[in-house]
């Protein structure tokens, strides 16, 4: 029973290591991602266009090259064992769907979309407002 419960402990910590919350931020180092994470992300709702539009021209941290992350990406910092189904480190949630830029394969009008506050991944129509977390790549 100990092992088990210095495993999880381990688990845990090295999982805590993975992300960092800084000012207006959220870093994954294990995938060198930089995320948005300030009231923006619980304000606005846009299409699939306006979306890639907005992501495209914010400047966070000085940094300009933001952009509608992927479902894999999005499914990266989901966390069922939080309140809303994110990662612990991000501040600002709607529990609500936030879109990608991933279209579906089957049926090019949708789009995959992640509901924040179940954790579920599901499909939503591009024309669609949705809320929209930005991502840039650390490399």
């Amino acid at each position: 029973m100990k092992y088990i419960l210095l495993i999880i402990c381990v688990f845990s910590s090295l999982q805590a290591l993975e992300y960092e919350k800084s000012n207006n931020i959220v870093i994954d180092k294990q995938n060198n991602l930089m995320w948005q994470d300030n009231d923006e992300v619980t304000e606005y709702l846009e299409t699939a266009i306006t979306a890639k539009v907005y992501c495209e021209n914010i400047v966070l941290n000085g940094y300009i090259d933001w952009r509608v992350p992927t479902i894999n990406e999005m499914i990266n910092i989901i966390d069922v064992n939080e309140k809303n189904a994110i990662n612990k480190n991000f501040k600002f949630i709607k529990p609500n769907l936030y879109s990608t830029n991933s279209s579906f394969i089957e049926d090019d009008e949708f789009l995959w979309a992640v509901d924040f506050k179940t954790g579920a991944i599901t499909t939503d129509e591009k024309t669609d407002e949705n809320y929209i977390r930005c991502v840039r790549d650390m490399i």
